[in-house]
């Protein structure tokens, strides 16, 4: 869900250095923007009653499934906490990108509640690839295919579309493969669907605010050069 903003980077540095309450204007102008899409998000997450019982309670785990990460549990009031804004950081992604202000969802329910069925709407098949690089579990079945192992120790085949039901469909826009951000999947039910019924109207918001503080900053910069030259 990114808004890219291009050609103005060294302006923005500028202007958080020589007009630091011009930059912090403009930042709460896009925060003011950006924190109804937070809102709307956390509004969208169901209560526990709406999922499926096991995925609500704690599980307690014997000795020998301690070396594996427990599946997450969803929890209303968690993923709501877990929904935030936040004026990102100063630190530039490795593809050189930096995120200056987003919506994210930070809950591990929250977020697998956010995405799955994104690529198996009805849930993955019983029988399924697993990648050859993976060390194999000696109380697993498997085939071989071509080389590739294919997993075949699933009790319940129906067990993926039991959990996506209750969940519904994903909102927004599948994307694209893109090499600057990876995998550009902009569907989801929580801030993917927030963002997706509001973008247009947050998309000019923010373009808006960073508009008007680059013009105003480059008025004063230009303005600032003619009196130190008289």
């Amino acid at each position: 869900m990114p808004i890219e903003v291009t050609g103005i980077q060294s302006t923005l540095k500028d202007m958080r250095k020589f007009e630091p309450d011009l930059h912090r204007e403009m930042n709460k102008q896009i925060k003011r923007a950006m924190i109804p899409v937070r809102n709307k998000a956390k509004s969208f997450a169901p209560s526990n009653q709406d999922m499926l019982s096991n995925w609500t309670k704690v599980k307690a785990f014997g000795p020998q499934q301690t070396q594996f990460r427990p599946f997450p549990m969803y929890n209303q009031a968690e993923t709501i906490r877990g929904i935030i804004y936040s004026a990102g950081g100063d630190k530039p992604l490795p593809s050189g990108f930096q995120v200056l202000h987003y919506v994210a969802n930070r809950s591990a329910g929250g977020a697998i509640y956010e995405t799955a069925g994104r690529v198996h709407p009805s849930g993955r098949k019983q029988t399924h690839i697993v990648v050859s690089r993976h060390k194999l579990l000696k109380d697993k079945k498997y085939r071989t295919q071509r080389g590739t192992r294919i997993d075949m120790n699933s009790n319940n085949p129906n067990a993926g579309k039991q959990f996506l039901e209750p969940l519904g469909g994903v909102y927004g826009a599948r994307g694209n493969i893109d090499p600057r951000f990876g995998n550009t999947d902009q569907r989801g039910r929580l801030v993917y669907r927030a963002w997706s019924e509001d973008q247009g109207k947050v998309t000019r918001a923010i373009q808006l605010a960073i508009d008007i503080a680059v013009k105003t900053f480059n008025a004063r910069d230009i303005a600032s050069s003619y009196s130190k030259a008289a």
